[in-house]
């Protein structure tokens, strides 16, 4: 049992922090970023270990983010989770994931296509009676990507 807390006030707060990841992948893939944001506490960070991409605060994380998926369809899948509640403020864990972004043709992205498979490493808090990412670390194990050939043919090109 998590001290301080009863089993039932520990099994509560499991299935609340399995609905805080549930939305925050759907509010990614939706482009739903006020209500991202509000998943986050507000001097909260974000990182992408792969490509060292790093942001802090709310507001700070809703730009990076929803910069990076500019015109990308995204489509996240969250898969197994092991949840640890620390205290009745306090929680962390660790869920496994893939996800596929697949960019549009006028993209500055090199990638037409981006599947990964990883982990998000989690630290959660709990304030005004919510909880709330306090830190988000994705580390990727695998990633595929492919490129698409933007060369354009003469208009003349004939057999």
């Amino acid at each position: 049992m998590t001290e301080g807390l009863t089993d039932l006030e520990r099994l509560l707060a499991l299935e609340e922090l399995r609905t805080l990841r549930g939305r925050y992948w759907r509010y990614v893939d939706t482009k739903r970023w006020t209500e991202f944001g509000e998943l986050y506490a507000p001097d909260g960070s974000f990182s992408d270990k792969v490509s060292d991409f790093f942001c802090e605060t709310r507001e700070g994380i809703v730009a990076a983010v929803s910069g990076a998926l500019e015109g990308v369809t995204s489509i996240h899948h969250g898969q197994q989770s092991e949840l640890e509640v620390l205290s009745a403020d306090r929680a962390r864990g660790i869920w496994s994931m893939s996800d596929i972004l697949l960019y549009p043709p006028e993209s500055d992205s090199p990638y037409s296509i981006l599947r990964g498979w990883g982990h998000y490493v989690d630290e959660y808090v709990k304030i005004d009676g919510r909880w709330l990412f306090q830190r988000v670390d994705l580390y990727r194990l695998r990633v595929e990507t492919v490129t698409e050939s933007k060369t354009e043919y003469p208009p003349d090109w004939t057999v």
